[in-house]
């Protein structure tokens, strides 16, 4: 078996239920919803399906089981993966660019631009995380 398809089913599995919970999810469902439909047409009803009932069952889940549940249903995805990507090669490349274009647009997402302008003795504390100021 080739570990590279195994690597990229790992990191597919993952980034799916990773995403269930932050704002890019619905990029990155839709985007493994037109995959399923290139490669697997017949599931892809099923696949949005599942999609939806694991967000939904990570989402009710106590944040006291949340990292058992979280990490179940990342083998279950991981596992979904491998299959279509054994089966067909091709899905994995398209996989990858997908994941590729997903992290170019967080990578522009995230960037942080400040502009602040101080006039008259007035102040000006920006910051791109955490910021501590101690003055007496």
């Amino acid at each position: 078996m080739d570990p590279t398809l195994i690597a990229l089913a790992s990191t597919g599995g993952t980034a799916v239920v990773s995403a269930m919970a932050t704002d890019g999810w619905n990029t990155l469902r839709s985007g493994v919803v037109t995959l399923w439909r290139q490669f697997r047409p017949d599931s892809a009803g099923e696949l949005e399906r599942d999609l939806d009932t694991t967000r939904s069952t990570l989402l009710a889940t106590p944040a006291s089981d949340a990292e058992q549940v979280r990490q179940a249903l990342q083998s279950a995805w991981q596992g979904r993966m491998l299959t279509l990507f054994l089966e067909d090669p091709a899905a994995a490349a398209a996989f990858e660019a997908l994941l590729s274009r997903l992290e170019d647009v967080d990578s522009r997402r995230t960037s942080t631009s400040f502009h602040a302008e101080a006039r008259d003795h007035g102040r000006v504390y920006q910051a791109g995380g955490n910021q501590f100021i101690n003055e007496p």
